[in-house]
């Protein structure tokens, strides 16, 4: 406990799935936390909200109405981390999100939104966010990626496309911040039981068996599963861990 003890994070769609899990992490490691995302509550009503389990784990925190595809949004989100809690230390790049189509019917507007959240909203936070880093003594940068930006999928072609540049942009950034000694890392999860993939886990029997029959785990991952790596790439412990792209995927990409 206390691995992030007097630490600044900011977390992308922090409100449900994988980054609230992160968020309230983050808190219980001693983090005060900045929640920026599109909505303040859950996506889904059985969800538990961040800011209930950031009061649990007595962790300062505040939100902030943030579409990250959006510089002054994304900006205000920064200038909150640096006016309310004095600095910034980590920025998770969590938000994202998934349409299914194979690619030639995909939808011109549908490729270009999941260009423009997953992997241009990476790119702006980070950008907004480099300069209070480099003023922190131990600065991180978490990207979220995904095993589809690993490998490819069926019906995924345009979330391939983002994430895959959400891993090479990690390797990029790692490059060009190991001076001022800004650790850059993504996680690449695979198969999480969150809100995003909820409907097709309950309604479409056949995709459940084909993850099922793909992940040699013998269960999907839970949002903690990635936000106990998350704790990791945040804390001391990585120091000399950048550009890595870890895998959270119970063997997916391993085959």
């Amino acid at each position: 406990m206390n691995r992030l003890s007097d630490r600044v994070a900011l977390v992308t769609g922090a409100s449900s799935g994988i980054g609230n899990a992160i968020a309230a992490a983050f808190g219980r490691e001693g983090a005060s936390v900045v929640v920026a995302d599109v909505r303040r509550e859950p996506k889904l009503d059985g969800e538990r909200s961040v800011f209930g389990k950031l009061d649990d784990a007595d962790a300062e925190s505040r939100y902030v109405e943030t579409d990250v595809t959006d510089e002054e949004d994304v900006q205000a989100a920064v200038e909150t981390a640096v006016t309310e809690f004095g600095g910034l230390d980590i920025l998770v790049n969590n938000a994202g999100i998934y349409y299914q189509y194979e690619a030639h019917e995909t939808p011109t507007e549908a490729f270009d939104e999941i260009q423009a959240v997953n992997l241009r909203g990476t790119f702006l936070c980070s950008k907004a966010a480099v300069p209070a880093l480099r003023d922190s003594v131990n600065p991180k940068i978490i990207n979220l990626s995904s095993i589809l930006g690993l490998v490819g999928d069926g019906k995924s072609a345009a979330y391939c496309a983002s994430k895959g540049g959400v891993s090479n942009l990690t390797r990029g950034m790692a490059l060009d911040y190991a001076d001022d000694e800004i650790n850059v890392n993504a996680l690449a999860p695979g198969i999480i039981k969150t809100a995003q993939n909820a409907e097709w886990r309950e309604n479409d029997p056949e995709l459940l068996a084909d993850w099922e029959r793909r992940t040699p785990w013998p269960r999907f991952g839970d949002p903690e599963d990635v936000a106990d790596a998350a704790v990791f790439l945040a804390s001391d412990r990585s120091d000399f861990v950048t550009g890595h792209v870890l895998s959270v995927d119970g063997g997916w990409t391993a085959q």
